[in-house]
């Protein structure tokens, strides 16, 4: 039995090539100081024999390819008034130079499905470019609408699925975010477009509490309408649990409060925390973080990024705004001491302590879950998929002074869940409880590790009592554990079955 679908389901997961350009810059022990991030991306880089793309085997077809920061300017560009004119640039692909604008994104498009990925996605900025070939340009609303309209044909013509827009001259004025959606609508229908929640990559907060500044939940509420897809912005790696949970409360609330929208949220790089809350992911680690050298950040497994991109060929993401939504009150604190830091390394950020307060738990279509421990509480999210009924329940690492991606156990317990459902378990745990919508003694359980393809047959490994379902955390690393994944976050799928 194999509890997993063997095709993906039509999301807006996708891979973003960002961090990997950072790593390839990585490798130099004295980076030359003309050479940036954006100076790693290019043909070979891509495409070559070791190339990039050659990265996620067995679930490129569940990730678009976003091609992030550089790849539509010449070589060295740094000042950002030339940003925005989604030509490839041609000293980077060579072989498109002979091919107009257009034809050039239909050929990445063909090469990347061609490596068995769902298409072209691509970084823009919020803007137009304002200094051409020299000259001081100043455009009118009215041509910058125009100037829009035509890359968006450019897109329709090229095949490209999937627009990520990112800082620029208007970032956080919700009004250009409608325009550009508007474009793309028009002359793209194909085409979803990513807007995101600015800021910086370590958020300040207070002891006293946490509060969203007016301007900024006005810009939220009117950019989600206008987004297929909303991302919760950069954070920092060592704070990352923390800080995404915050930003998805804050823009999952957001979403409520629109109304009426589509839009999706994207959590970025924390998978398991975008399987839990039913929210696309924008994956930025890859192989390639094995080979780097000269920084201090160990390499982030892709291996957990599988198992959430499997889980979600389940339940994949919905809508932001459907469905209930619960954040708990209780906020809990991850710390994180900041050593002085390898020259280049993202964020720039002098030596110090750094804090991150967020909710203790988040649920969308189900009761908050109570959470027992000893000690410290892990962050937990869980989601009830609104067509499915799919359940999925996250228990994150957290961060102390002691060191980063710790993981704390506690017993955790969730009502709501549908017995007929599959059942999706991402983390550590002493004990994780479902409480069904009926009896489920005499069933048989069967468990399935998301980066295998065979589930076992656990009923007598599991409590089975009245309505609850009761797993114990050690199976979680019994079920299937691939070698390469021993040292990640366990992640399996469960099924009843009468």
């Amino acid at each position: 039995m194999d509890l997993i679908p063997e095709k993906p389901q039509i999301t807006g997961n996708y891979f973003c090539t960002w961090d990997a350009q950072c790593d390839q810059m990585y490798t130099w022990k004295e980076r030359p100081a003309d050479r940036t991030a954006r100076d790693s991306m290019c043909e070979a880089f891509l495409f070559g024999e070791n190339g990039l793309l050659r990265s996620f085997d067995g679930v490129r077809e569940d990730l678009i390819v976003v091609l992030d920061d550089g790849w539509d300017v010449p070589y060295g560009t740094t000042d950002s008034r030339v940003f925005g004119s989604l030509e490839a640039d041609p000293e980077r692909f060579p072989s498109l130079r002979h091919l107009s604008p257009a034809l050039r994104l239909q050929a990445l498009s063909d090469r990347i499905r061609a490596l068995g990925y769902r298409g072209l996605g691509l970084w823009v900025p919020t803007q137009t470019p304002s200094l051409v070939n020299g000259r001081e340009i100043r455009r009118t609303p009215e041509e910058e609408r125009l100037y829009w309209e035509e890359r968006a044909k450019w897109c329709r013509e090229g095949g490209v699925l999937y627009l990520k827009a990112d800082w620029g001259a208007h970032q956080g004025d919700a009004d250009y975010c409608a325009m550009m959606t508007d474009c793309m609508r028009k002359y793209a229908p194909h085409l979803s477009i990513e807007h995101g929640m600015p800021g910086r990559p370590l958020f300040e907060s207070k002891e006293t509490g946490h509060a969203v500044p007016a301007d900024m939940e006005a810009y939220l509420e009117r950019a989600i309408a206008v987004s297929d897809y909303f991302r919760t912005y950069d954070v920092c790696h060592e704070l990352k649990y923390a800080s995404t949970v915050d930003r998805a409360a804050i823009c999952l609330q957001a979403a409520q409060n629109a109304g009426d929208t589509h839009a999706v949220l994207n959590i970025e790089d924390t998978a398991l925390i975008g399987a839990a809350l039913g929210c696309a992911i924008g994956v930025m680690r890859h192989d390639f973080e094995k080979k780097r050298k000269y920084v201090t950040l160990p390499p982030r497994l892709v291996s957990e990024t599988a198992a959430a991109l499997r889980w979600q060929r389940i339940a994949p993401p919905f809508a932001a705004g459907k469905g209930g939504l619960l954040v708990s009150q209780e906020r809990l604190k991850d710390v994180w001491h900041c050593p002085q830091r390898s020259p280049g390394l993202w964020p720039d950020v002098p030596e110090g302590d750094y804090f991150v307060t967020a909710p203790a738990s988040i649920a969308r279509n189900l009761p908050l879950p109570t959470v027992h421990a000893a000690g410290e509480k892990p962050f937990v999210l869980c989601s009830v998929h609104p067509e499915s009924g799919a359940l999925c329940v996250a228990a994150t690492p957290r961060t102390f002074p002691a060191g980063v991606d710790l993981a704390p156990l506690a017993d955790i317990c969730v009502e709501g869940g549908t017995a007929h459902a599959p059942i999706g378990l991402f983390g550590r745990f002493q004990s994780m409880s479902v409480v069904f919508d009926r009896p489920v003694e005499g069933c048989r359980v069967f468990a399935q590790n998301l980066l295998c393809d065979t589930a076992a047959d656990v009923t007598a490994q599991v409590v089975l009592s009245g309505c609850r379902l009761t797993v114990p955390g050690e199976l979680m690393l019994r079920i299937g554990t691939p070698k390469d994944a021993e040292n990640g976050i366990p992640a399996i799928v469960i099924r009843l079955v009468q």
